[in-house]
């Protein structure tokens, strides 16, 4: 039988329902996709990328990183070095300053050497006199012998502080009182001077001579001619 002309079952199948378009001399055209949505970008779009990519982003990141600290770095260094040598010439030129001063100084030292006064020592009577006053108060530090008065009253003058040895009605029994004299017997003056002789106790307490006594038994008694 002779075959009929046409396409064939199976090209009708896959070609679908669409129309073929033949040109005139037979061939059929490319089909253009006219529906071109899935080739732009649209919202909630996922981006992927390819483990490469992101190396060589990280690369570069730590790059700029390091670019950026190595610069600060740098000129953290010029800065300090720059302090580092103003401290330097700050340094040398304050010696010169310092030298100067003390050259003065040493200058001036002798000249003050030379115009010091002695210190004048106390005006404070004869250790055997008396000078009471009636009517005040007077510190009693201890009433012994004439040797061991004399001694006592010696070490507190030493210590500052104004003694002296009085003899009584018997020639053989001094008594050692301190000045100033007072009149209240719990003003200031006589707590200064009751605090002064405990401290001079104490030092006199640590010679033999003491017998073990720190004078901490003075006591005021008033004068009366």
């Amino acid at each position: 039988m002779p075959r009929k002309q046409g396409p064939a079952l199976y090209e009708l199948m896959g070609k679908g329902n669409r129309p073929a378009r033949n040109t005139s001399n037979g061939e059929v055209p490319e089909e253009i996709d006219e529906n071109l949505s899935h080739n732009v970008l649209a919202p909630g779009q996922s981006f992927r990328f390819s483990i490469g990519t992101i190396g060589v982003c990280v690369a570069v990141v730590i790059a700029l990183l390091a670019m950026v600290y190595t610069m600060g770095y740098n000129r953290g260094q010029s800065i300090a070095k720059e302090d580092y040598g103003s401290r330097l010439l700050e340094g040398f030129v304050e010696p010169d300053v310092e030298a100067q001063g003390s050259k003065q100084m040493q200058q001036q030292q002798p000249n003050a050497i030379l115009d010091a006064k002695p210190p004048s020592k106390p005006q404070w009577g004869p250790i055997e006199s008396d000078p009471r006053e009636s009517g005040r108060y007077y510190f009693t530090l201890m009433q012994t012998t004439a040797s061991g008065a004399h001694q006592l009253a010696g070490f507190c003058r030493e210590k500052g502080l104004e003694t002296y040895a009085i003899s009584g009605h018997n020639t053989r029994s001094y008594r050692v009182i301190a000045l100033p004299g007072f009149v209240d017997r719990n003003g200031a003056i006589a707590v200064s001077l009751r605090t002064q002789i405990e401290a001079i106790g104490r030092q006199w307490a640590q010679l033999k001579a003491s017998g073990g006594s720190n004078l901490q038994d003075a006591y005021p008694s008033l004068y009366t001619e």
